[in-house]
């Protein structure tokens, strides 16, 4: 059933211009809303989107609602300056909290709770069989790299904990025993280089690779101490690890020679960084009071900041570039009347 629909929602969120008065020279832009929907209140009061893909001309938020109970997972897709919704198969419940694309008509993603799978392929999502895992499987991260090649992230064991690490072949789910500790998380460089961020018991504090024969832990010199929040490999030379060292928001970069610590001007741990189309990153880190922006690295090492709002009930939550722009889309929430909405942010020009 569809609830109230926002567009606009002017009087609930306010766009602000670039920021000034700040420590971090101003971006030549700002963040704006473009879309604030799927708001339900028969569900819950609270709705998000976690996650962005592009694919070509087609851009894909991933999210849902109520996200301490049931919930219902939701995809909005804008194509040809339209926006349209997706119809997903029936009987999921959580949201979805991580997607990855092989192409336009091959897409995968997850739900947090529930053990689902589902995959686009260019007409309709259907549910993929499941591997040996229960229904209350909590799963964390998925990364498509082929039809044939599929990895799929969660909890130890098959517990309400997670669901542990699995590899789809194209036919069926292996589960990929022997691991240390949890991968949460893992980013791909190229098909048989991926990297992940994890650890025992959730602590977070562990990095794995993978150079196609097997997932190992790697202990970077230059990064002891430090608590992984989020990976993004760009390519072989060009990886980036967000997180803490001894307590300090702190990014860490491979060169393909070695890891090196990068320093940040934002008071909390970054939670998602993605490309910026120049060559730099967009790093989110929403410290949950003021104003809320998203900050960028640039491929010379500056940092600037683009506000989203003067409010922290306005936020980014993943993102993504429009590949050969400058452009980018940005996955979110925003105030509502009770609560909060799914929001759809957008920097620079977009389709």
């Amino acid at each position: 059933m569809r609830g109230t629909l926002f567009r606009g929602l002017a009087a609930a969120c306010a766009i602000l211009a670039a920021t000034s008065g700040s420590a971090l020279a101003a971006a030549p832009a700002s963040w704006q809303l473009k879309l604030a929907i799927r708001y339900f209140p028969s569900l819950g009061l609270h709705s998000q989107y976690d996650t962005v893909l592009v694919t070509k001309g087609t851009a894909w938020f991933f999210g849902g609602t109520n996200f301490s109970g049931k919930g219902s997972p939701q995809i909005e897709t804008r194509a040809h300056h339209a926006w349209h919704d997706s119809k997903l198969p029936s009987g999921l419940h959580s949201w979805i909290a991580s997607a990855s694309a092989v192409s336009t008509s091959d897409i995968w993603a997850m739900t947090r709770l529930g053990g689902a799978v589902v995959h686009w392929n260019g007409t309709r999502w259907t549910k993929v069989a499941s591997g040996r895992w229960n229904d209350n499987a909590q799963f964390t991260s998925i990364v498509a790299i082929a039809e044939n090649d599929v990895w799929l992230f969660g909890g130890e064991g098959r517990s309400t904990r997670g669901a542990g690490l699995w590899h789809w072949s194209g036919s069926k789910w292996t589960e990929i025993k022997g691991t240390p500790g949890t991968i949460y998380r893992a980013s791909e460089a190229s098909r048989d280089d991926l990297w992940g961020i994890g650890g025992a018991g959730g602590d977070m504090t562990t990095l794995w690779r993978f150079r196609g024969s097997g997932w190992h832990v790697v202990t970077p010199a230059n990064l002891v101490g430090f608590t992984y929040s989020d990976v993004l490999a760009i390519a072989r030379d060009n990886v980036w690890v967000a997180g803490s060292l001894d307590g300090v928001p702190t990014l860490g970069h491979y060169n393909g020679k070695g890891w090196f610590q990068v320093t940040t001007p934002v008071s909390v741990p970054p939670s998602a960084m993605c490309r910026d189309g120049r060559g730099g990153i967009w790093v989110i880190a929403n410290s949950g009071f003021g104003p809320s922006a998203v900050y960028d690295l640039s491929a010379k090492g500056n940092w600037t900041t683009a506000q989203v709002s003067k409010t922290s009930a306005n936020e980014v939550l993943g993102c993504a570039s429009i590949p050969g722009t400058t452009s980018a889309w940005g996955a979110g929430k925003a105030a509502a009347p009770s609560g909060t909405a799914a929001a759809v942010y957008a920097y620079g020009k977009v389709p």
